[in-house]
């Protein structure tokens, strides 16, 4: 699983922090086999967090330059002494990852260059519903993991919800759900790829005329074959979770993330609310309402009800 670290690969990372290594020097640190390392040196290349390198027959191990593994170097160096094995192992991250409610946007071309990051829409925290559906693990092992991350002081609990409190553990957590985004949307042949994430859903506006299959179509891409008066172009909008499992979406799926869309792009709104005006009859709105809450776009799904409201109301007037 992408967003699960073994002990044994944080302490692997907090080594590989403080200078270059032989693989055979790390193994003998470490106190394990040669085998046994080169399986978590493949898992943690994999994970973008190390370099191996082979020189003749010396195998070298430094740290990558993503940012994700340089953001987890500030974390480690800045608590020589703590147990960071102990807090960030096991589902800790995945929780960690599905605690952060900001929407972060990532802008990629054809070759999956990064071309900015943008984080808006500060939540309180997200709620234990939405983390019991999104962390991936049952509720017995959720709540040891919170405890775990509680006791650490790394998150708080307000009323019913978990906010992430430690500014260092939340920016690695960022950075490596923004690095697995963006090592997925490298695999888009689009021109342009400009995508929006939340937790680990993530809508992506892209131009490739071939996604992955657990990519799933939504937004005002969806919206148009159930009738949105759009005119559309080369992009097509699409869902996809960084666990990469593949999601049945619905019309308020649809609608909540072409709202996200809209926010994000500043565009879209009056046909969005044409097109809710049109088929409000069609939606389940509390869910839809739900949903909107879940991807922060509740002020503006309230927002398009109000004028709904407004227009309907002067049409009755002028009749």
């Amino acid at each position: 699983m992408k967003f699960k670290l073994s002990e044994i690969e944080i302490r692997v990372l907090r080594l590989v922090c403080q200078k270059e290594w032989s693989a055979g020097a790390l193994a003998w640190r470490l106190g394990v086999k040669r085998s046994f390392l080169s399986r978590v040196l493949k898992d943690l290349n994999e994970k973008g967090l190390v370099l191996t390198e082979k020189q003749g027959v010396r195998k070298t191990v430094r740290l990558s330059i993503a940012g994700h593994a340089q953001t987890f170097k500030i974390l480690s160096d800045s608590r020589p002494g703590s147990n960071i094995e102990g807090f960030l192992s096991g589902f800790a991250l995945s929780v960690l990852v599905s605690a952060i409610g900001d929407a972060h946007q990532i802008i990629s071309h054809h070759q999956g260059s990064m071309l900015g990051v943008l984080g808006f829409g500060k939540e309180e925290g997200t709620s234990m519903e939405v983390l019991l559906k999104e962390a991936g693990c049952s509720k017995t092992t959720l709540y040891k993991v919170l405890r775990r991350l509680e006791g650490a002081g790394l998150i708080q609990k307000k009323n019913n919800s978990i906010i992430v409190s430690d500014s260092l553990v939340y920016s690695f957590a960022i950075s490596y759900a923004d690095n697995i985004q963006l090592l997925i949307q490298q695999k888009l042949e689009g021109v342009e790829n400009a995508s929006v994430r939340v937790r680990k859903h993530a809508i992506v506006r892209t131009t490739a005329g071939k996604v992955p299959e657990f990519f799933s179509e939504t937004g005002v891409s969806a919206l148009a074959k159930k009738g949105l008066e759009a005119t559309l172009t080369s992009f097509r909008d699409y869902y996809f979770n960084l666990d990469e499992k593949k999601e049945e979406l619905t019309i308020e799926d649809f609608f909540a993330h072409a709202l996200l869309l809209a926010k994000l792009k500043q565009q879209d709104l009056l046909v969005l609310e044409l097109f809710f005006a049109k088929n409000e009859g069609r939606f389940n709105i509390q869910r839809l309402k739900k949903i909107a809450e879940e991807y922060g776009v509740a002020q503006e799904f309230d927002e398009t009800r109000r004028k709904v409201a407004f227009y309907d109301k002067m049409k009755l007037e002028l009749r």
